[in-house]
């Protein structure tokens, strides 16, 4: 046995109901009667949970240590299971799917006559290898033909790995063929971020959209549309060089923060740094705009300051004339304030009105985001609270 630790529960369990049904089904291939059939085939039907169904695999690669194995499931249909002492044998089978479990088992037969069957109970989540400080997504148990089991995690394949990773951050260039970058890269960096078959961003003027698809490690590019600012130069010009290279189809390549993406035909690759989480938290905000509840983002009075900070489960700051405080909840980009106190001061009637307008207004706030380095907050319709920049000291 392994000495990964995957923390599976009751795999065994899962694999003995799935040598019954391997069981009822070589019965009900035999020559009998068709009442007696009937009900072989009915009980190998009764023991599949009724959640499961067919899905499609995920391409993985299993492993273990003490003593050494692996199993390859990178190819749907086909898994290979090899140790240091032995060839390996491959296997033709596919996965059934619990969705609400997150869990799969793999069964194939083998390719070689009488090579039986090998089973493999396939968990969501993290699992340690025990030798490393390295997290993996899966945790396993695999059943053998001749009754050995083994314990293990899994990792996505390379080109997965690296497509996964394409899709879990925000990318900003740092490489551009024939063009320099703009000096303010808080505020003009070009980034592009992929999210569920759509890639958008900024290109150095405009921001734009559009669609995309992976093919292993290509990535292939629609057609791309934005807004039709006009900028100043170098600003058009580096824009107009980005959106030449980012089309057709391009190579991934992912080397722990930085991407490169390189034209499948031929050419010089485009390079990009994986932006830091946009952080919410533990900065003080200045604003810049805010709701004023009459359908108008204005900005704050002349000789007026509106900040905020969120640190801890409470938000604080300046409301132009009083100073505030109160508790929020957050959860990814969703926003909660909850109603919000003040201290007593009076001051002219122009900046009260200002301070019970952007007080309201954040109260309504329900989410958050950063884009190029600008917080922005919306509320449930949709409208935007308020816009800040990030204080420097």
């Amino acid at each position: 046995m392994s000495d990964i630790n995957p923390n599976i529960e009751s795999p065994h369990a899962v694999i003995r109901a799935t040598a019954r049904f391997s069981a009822f089904a070589d019965v009900s291939r035999l020559r009998c009667h068709l009442l007696h059939c009937g009900i072989f085939l009915l009980l190998a039907v009764l023991t599949i949970p009724v959640n499961a169904s067919a899905g499609e695999e995920q391409p993985l690669i299993c492993f273990g240590n003490e003593p050494s194995w692996s199993l390859d499931l990178a190819v749907q249909g086909k898994a290979s299971f090899s140790t240091p002492d032995s060839a390996a044998v491959d296997y033709i089978g596919s996965a059934t799917a619990f969705p609400p479990r997150k869990e799969s088992i793999w069964r194939g037969r083998a390719t070689v006559p009488g090579g039986g069957e090998l089973v493999a109970f396939l968990r969501e989540g993290a699992c340690s290898d025990n030798m490393s400080e390295t997290v993996h997504p899966y945790s396993v148990n695999v059943s053998m033909p001749d009754g050995r089991h083994y314990a293990g995690c899994c990792r996505l394949s390379e080109s997965v790995a690296d497509s996964v990773a394409l899709e879990k951050a925000t990318w900003r260039l740092t490489g551009l063929p024939g063009q320099g970058l703009p000096a303010d890269q808080a505020r003009n960096a070009i980034t592009v971020t992929f999210e569920s078959g759509r890639v958008h961003g900024f290109s150095g003027c405009n921001q734009f959209t559009g669609s995309y698809s992976l093919d292993g490690q290509r990535l292939v590019l629609g057609p791309l549309g934005g807004t039709m600012m006009a900028c100043p130069e170098p600003e058009m010009s580096v824009e107009r060089a980005f959106q030449g290279a980012f089309s057709g189809i391009l190579d991934i390549a992912v080397a722990g923060n930085e991407l490169t993406l390189t034209p499948a035909d031929s050419g010089e690759a485009l390079r990009f740094e994986r932006e830091a989480p946009p952080r919410l938290e533990g900065v003080q905000w200045e604003v810049s705009g805010y709701n004023n509840g009459r359908q108008a983002v204005v900005g704050p009075l002349v000789g007026t300051r509106l900040t905020l900070m969120f640190e801890d489960g409470q938000i604080s700051g300046f409301s132009g004339c009083n100073r505030f405080r109160g508790l929020f909840e957050v959860e990814g980009n969703a926003l909660r304030i909850q109603p919000l106190a003040t201290t007593r001061m009076a001051c002219e009637h122009a900046v009260m009105v200002q301070e019970q307008e952007f007080l309201r207004a954040l109260e309504s706030a329900t989410t958050w985001d950063i884009v190029r380095g600008m917080l922005d907050v919306h509320r449930a319709d949709g409208e935007r609270v308020l816009t800040a920049s990030e204080v420097h000291d």
